[in-house]
């Protein structure tokens, strides 16, 4: 059995260390290598994250799933009920120094008041990916490209659609610096940055609602406002995200916020997209949960209750409610 289990690690080594070439005489060395490596690898790994089975020393694999609950009656008023699933999953590779990192959103909720239609109050397509390559310590050159859009139409009323799948879809590419001082935060500053709108509609008030709408003259000098499908822009920009736990992980939180500034129109008009997730544990996989996001985007116009646009304005929604969820 001893000789079984030193050729067994052996075999261990050599897929994992391929090419080196192992001889007899450094067995017990690399022996003991490859045992400080599996356990500062276990280490390394949170309860919810495992290795992919293709490649068990770089790449990185886990996610979660959450379905949120909200019900609230009061007397004389009207009855609520609110569900909200969430799912994320990252994969993430990392080979001497060199990184690659994606992050997946989805998220699509719903509310119902007392007899009224249900209506829609979340709805995301997230995906996140990040190159690096490491400049010294805590500090990499890094190219970013973040990519949202929803799911379905979303409505300002009953008749009025101000959103739909891909309509809008946004397009972030950028390269810059990832300082990195401990595996819980990032902070990516991008000098250069690129920045896609499109909307795959024709419908001019999810146009309007987007800023994709140009007004331009007719023959008789009377304002004609005119679709616009895709707009590019050139700026700078920066991404912060952070995570933790607390209590023993009883509390866990992560949050990001981007930042866009276009240079080349009103650079003093700096888009913002923050989101921080909360989760308290009550009892094994039954969770509270609190959900925040805050949104400010200078050229997508606010859409007035008779449908006439109005201006940017900071966009507010929150969540919370009790909550299933499961880590893998």
């Amino acid at each position: 059995m001893r000789r079984f289990k030193y050729i067994f690690i052996i075999c261990i080594i050599f897929l994992n260390r391929v090419g080196e070439g192992i001889t007899y005489a450094q067995t017990d060395a690399a022996i003991k290598a490859a045992n400080r490596t599996v356990t500062d690898a276990s280490r390394s790994l949170k309860p919810h994250q495992k290795f992919a089975d293709n490649d068990s020393i770089r790449w990185l694999f886990g996610g979660d799933g959450t379905l949120l609950f909200k019900a609230t009656s009061t007397t004389g008023g009207e009855d609520q009920i609110a569900m909200n699933p969430v799912f994320n999953m990252f994969l993430n590779y990392k080979k001497g120094k060199s990184t690659y990192e994606n992050y997946w959103t989805f998220a699509y909720g719903f509310l119902k008041t007392g007899e009224r239609k249900a209506i829609k109050s979340d709805d995301r397509m997230h995906y996140t990916s990040k190159v690096g390559r490491q400049m010294m310590p805590k500090l990499y050159y890094t190219a970013t490209l973040m990519a949202r859009t929803q799911f379905t139409s979303g409505y300002k009323s009953d008749t009025i659609r101000i959103s739909d799948f891909m309509a809008p879809a946004y397009l972030f590419i950028s390269v810059g610096l990832d300082y990195r001082p401990n595996k819980s935060f990032s902070l990516v500053l991008s000098p250069l940055m690129g920045k896609i709108t499109y909307v795959n509609s024709d419908d001019m008030t999810i146009l309007s609602n987007a800023g994709m709408v140009k007004i331009e003259k007719d023959e008789t000098g009377t304002d004609v406002r005119m679709p616009i499908r895709s707009r590019y822009e050139f700026g700078g920009g920066a991404l912060l995200s952070f995570n933790g736990n607390l209590f023993n992980n009883k509390v866990s939180y992560n949050s990001q916020v981007d930042l866009f500034s276009n240079y080349v129109q009103k650079p003093e008009n700096v888009d913002i997209y923050w989101t921080l997730q909360t989760k308290i544990l009550l009892y094994k996989n039954i969770s509270a949960d609190l959900r925040f996001d805050l949104k400010y985007d200078d050229d997508q116009k606010s859409i007035n209750d008779d449908g006439s646009i109005g201006e940017p304005k900071i966009q507010i929604r929150n969540f919370l409610g009790l909550g299933l969820f499961y880590q893998f």
